[in-house]
């Protein structure tokens, strides 16, 4: 399928109970099982539901991802990503990423054991310095928010890889219609999807 197709198709079977050709907004906290454990398909919203499936499926598909995760902020999902880190890792954020992005960083998870450099991505070179062998993330931003640089995907994902670190990419303002980070070597792709990829 092209981008148009995967945008309006992917995700977006028609409603198995009433045949609804648009993804209901399911509102429920809780679904009924059989039993303990013998449910079709969700137990718990904060577990998933089909509105939120649909939502997943669609964007990894634009991406072309083998799947995605949503959750309910931007933040929310850096913060999920970053906690999959542990106390002693190193991370090497870009010199202009989202200021929410470097306050998690330096604000909260510094104190939790994390460590990172700051560095202009456009300069490899100092990229390969700043790396450690402690590193294990490399993320990008591009274009960057506010001064929007634009950063070489497949060069620093190269480099992270090579340091045995994860390539994340912040595609927000780019959008998948622009770029595919992960086509271009990166591991993971965040989006604020309240940004660029929301449906007006």
């Amino acid at each position: 399928m092209e981008f148009e197709t995967k945008a309006i198709h992917v995700g977006q079977d028609p409603e198995p109970a009433y045949g609804a050709v648009s993804v209901p907004i399911y509102q429920t906290s809780t679904y009924a099982q059989e039993a303990v454990g013998k449910h079709r398909g969700y137990d718990y919203a904060r577990t998933g539901n089909p509105t939120r499936t649909a939502l997943q499926q669609a964007l990894a598909a634009l991406e072309d991802g083998a799947g995605a995760l949503c959750f309910a902020s931007g933040m929310a999902a850096e913060a999920n990503l970053f906690y999959l880190l542990k106390p002693g890792d190193h991370v090497v954020l870009g010199d202009d990423v989202y200021g929410g992005t470097y306050r998690l960083v330096s604000r909260v998870l510094t104190d939790w054991g994390l460590s990172f450099d700051t560095v202009d991505l456009a300069d490899l070179d100092a990229l390969r310095k700043a790396i450690r062998d402690e590193t294990r993330v490399v993320w990008c931003e591009t274009p960057t928010n506010p001064l929007l640089k634009v950063i070489d995907i497949a060069a620093v994902s190269e480099i992270a890889h090579q340091a045995g670190a994860w390539s994340v990419v912040d595609n927000t303002f780019a959008s998948p219609y622009l770029q595919r980070p992960l086509s271009l070597g990166a591991d993971v792709v965040v989006h604020s999807t309240t940004k660029f990829l929301k449906e007006d």
